[in-house]
Formats: structure tokens, sequence, C-alpha cells
């Protein structure tokens, strides 16, 4: 192998590092923005729920479902047009987010259309898959803080298990804050660090 080969080789391991620190971050406004959309998402449904609009709770949780879904893929995709190498962990996390996404749009639309059990079920079990989710960033991005983060959707699911308030949607909303967006900036975080460093 002569200098040149070596030089390249190097060069493309100093992108592969400075892309993963960006993907962290990329990570980050991924969690961030979703958990922002659903907190509000969560809220709307909430009120509908409250003021006995109950036709319209449906129609909002798949527009909320779809959007998030596009504010994942905008984010996930607007930066790969860019780059051309593509880091494992990045695969590893986006692939895992459908393997737990899929089994996630059974629990919240199939089995309760096809009266496996009720709607009012669905909120003590997507916190369950959104735990998964959550612990599996922590162990791919390496951060223990994060899988830290994963109990608050496992708790939160047996607290909305237990709760029969009309008001558990706020519950919900503190477990999206506390299980989806404290991750993502604990992920910008973790970016700036390696950065400095």
């Amino acid at each position: 192998m002569n200098n040149n080969q070596i030089q390249q080789e190097i060069s493309i391991i100093k992108k592969m590092i400075e892309k993963t620190k960006r993907e962290t971050a990329e990570s980050g406004h991924f969690f961030i923005a979703i958990g922002i959309f659903s907190a509000a998402a969560t809220f709307a449904i909430g009120m509908l729920e409250f003021y006995n609009l109950h036709n319209l709770v449906l129609p909002t949780l798949i527009i909320a479902v779809v959007a998030c879904g596009l504010i994942g893929y905008l984010t996930v995709t607007s930066k790969e047009k860019k780059e051309k190498l593509t880091s494992y962990p990045k695969t590893i996390f986006y692939n895992m987010m459908l393997a737990c996404g899929i089994p996630g749009l059974m629990v919240m639309f199939l089995y309760p259309l096809l009266k496996v059990y009720p709607w009012n079920l669905i909120p003590a079990l997507v916190p369950l898959i959104m735990g998964i989710i959550v612990f599996s960033a922590g162990v791919i991005f390496e951060l223990r803080y994060v899988k830290w983060c994963s109990l608050v959707w496992w708790a939160g699911a047996l607290i909305m298990a237990l709760t029969k308030s009309q008001f558990r949607f706020l519950i919900m909303i503190a477990i999206i804050i506390f299980g989806w967006v404290l991750p993502g900036f604990i992920l910008n975080k973790q970016y700036k660090n390696r950065i400095n460093e």
C-alpha cells in the first residue's frame, strides 16, 4: 500500500467520523421535531375527547401519525441526498425504527379496527413500543442516558393502563416530553461534546 492509498483511506475514515457526529445531531433533531409535534397532537386529541368530539379523534390520530412519518422522512432524507457515505449505526437505527413502526401501526389502528381490544387501550400499548425504540437508540448511539429515558415510556404505559381520568392525555404529553424530546436534546448535546473533542 503506497502513501497515496493510505491518505485516501485516512480521508474516508475522517469523513465517516464526521458523518457519524452529524448523524447524532440529525437523530436529535428527529426526536425533537417528532416529539414536539406528537405532544401538540396529543393535546389536540385530548381536547377533542374532553369536548366529546369523539368522531374527530381517529381522523386527527391518522393525520398526526402521517405527519410524524413525513417529519421523520424529511429529517432523514434531507441530509442523505447530499452525503454518499452512510454509517452503520444510522442504518441500524432507521431499520429498527421501521421494524418497530409497523407493529406500532398495527397496535394503533389494525387491532382496534378488528375489535381485538378497545381504542382506549392504545395509550397503554403504544408506549411499550416507543420504549423499545428509545432504548435501542441509546444502545446504538452508546448513550446510557437515552437508554434510561426508555423507562419513562414503560412506566408511562403502566400509568396509562391504570388511569381512567379524562385528563390522562396530560400524562401522555409528559411521557412524550421526558421520553422522546429529552433524548433528542441528549443526542444533540452528545454531538456538541464530540465537536468540542
